[in-house]
């Protein structure tokens, strides 16, 4: 059976208090994801995790969800990536549009899944720290504390190249 590769079309909104303005487009511009650009992440009401369709133990979720986050041009089962040009980080290959999916059973306990779903983020910051510590020699916290524009301008690059796009749903039985 062939499997047709299906796009997504997601609006992309940046939320914060100074953002009203930058959420205001034609509806038309519309964020096209690519099937492969899109991680799901399942957990099953007995806490068992998937991670594109492999299961994964709790303490690898971290490891394998940066797999994905971190990109990865030369391999053709990963996100599609695109190179851009950024004032302090250089030419840099970014991920196109990922997204990540948890789909939750809807009989999971509510601690299962806040630890899922924190160890999402927490790999997400993982990356954003390697790569502030590989390209400043400086932590995503350090740059974050700094009163530098230059610093905040950093900041403002690692979260175009790495970008949090994460969204949930419940699964029914």
């Amino acid at each position: 059976m062939m499997e047709l590769e299906v796009d997504y079309k997601v609006v992309e909104l940046e939320y914060g208090f100074d953002n009203y303005m930058k959420n205001l487009f034609n509806k038309s511009e519309q964020i096209v994801i690519k099937q492969r650009n899109l991680v799901v992440i399942k957990v099953e009401k007995n806490g068992f995790t998937e991670i594109e369709g492999q299961i994964i133990h709790d303490s690898l979720i971290i490891n394998e969800l940066k797999k994905f986050i971190i990109p990865s041009p030369q391999n053709e089962t990963m996100p599609i990536t695109i190179e851009k040009e950024f004032k302090h980080s250089g030419k840099v290959d970014v991920n196109k549009n990922i997204i990540v999916l948890g789909i939750y059973d809807k009989e999971l306990n509510y601690e299962k899944y806040r630890e899922i779903r924190n160890k999402i983020y927490i790999a997400f910051n993982q990356v954003r720290n390697e790569f502030a510590l590989a390209k400043f020699n400086q932590s995503t916290q350090e740059i974050i504390d700094s009163d530098k524009e230059s610093d905040n301008e950093k900041w403002m690059e690692i979260n175009k190249i790495f970008p949090i796009r994460y969204t949930e749903t419940v699964k029914e039985k």
